[in-house]
């Protein structure tokens, strides 16, 4: 469908207005999408500060060139494509997408995206940079998975302590020597040792006081 020059000239300003305030750009291709489904992904693009918008690619192009962005050929965007933008935190629109490129992989119902290129500090990268950084962890991914090494040692104790009690009928049993039996064996003994040596004592003092005949 044709479109009037004064479109083209709005989607050029539009394109290149998003292209320079945005701190990345990528190119995603996608298929099968329902639009109720690209309604969604939209709603959380924008809560995690991005944008995306269905390009005319010709148009796209041009702006690219007006944005000082490096260019590419209009062959290279293959299929039908959306533009992806980030304003505030570069990964988390990339993620927003991955999320939804796994679940597609996983349901394989024909819904599909695909990174094709970005441009980030103005220079184009191809589709595997892009997806090294929509898979590389956030730093609250990070500090989850920190917290979960640390806490998983007092879980394996406490999982192995519930299974021992299940055992025993719902008690642990502890076989350990008390401490109040070690310590009457041992009063006991020395003691013992005490009398012993007491005994002699007043045997021998005995002895000599039995005056001598």
């Amino acid at each position: 469908m044709t479109i009037t020059k004064e479109k083209k000239n709005q989607l050029l300003a539009k394109y290149k207005g998003d292209l320079s305030s945005a701190t990345n750009a990528v190119i995603v291709k996608q298929s099968g999408i329902p639009v109720t489904l690209a309604n969604k992904i939209r709603m959380e693009l924008k809560v995690a500060d991005g944008n995306m918008n269905i390009i005319k690619k010709r148009i796209f192009l041009k702006a690219l060139k007006d944005a000082g962005l490096e260019e590419i050929g209009v062959d290279t965007l293959e299929g039908s494509v959306f533009a992806l933008y980030a304003t505030e935190n570069e990964f988390w629109p990339l993620k927003v997408i991955n999320k939804y490129l796994k679940e597609f992989k996983k349901a394989n119902k024909g819904s599909e995206f695909t990174f094709l290129w970005g441009w980030f500090e103005k220079k184009w990268q191809g589709g595997e940079y892009v997806d090294e950084l929509a898979n590389i962890p956030t730093k609250e991914e990070l500090l989850s998975k920190l917290c979960y090494l640390f806490s998983y040692p007092l879980q394996s104790f406490a999982c192995a302590l519930n299974e021992v009690a299940k055992k025993n009928g719902g008690a642990v049993e502890i076989k350990a020597e008390s401490k109040e039996e070690v310590k009457v064996e041992v009063t006991t003994e020395e003691t013992k040792e005490v009398i012993a040596s007491e005994s002699e004592a007043i045997q021998e003092e005995k002895i000599e006081e039995t005056p001598s005949v």
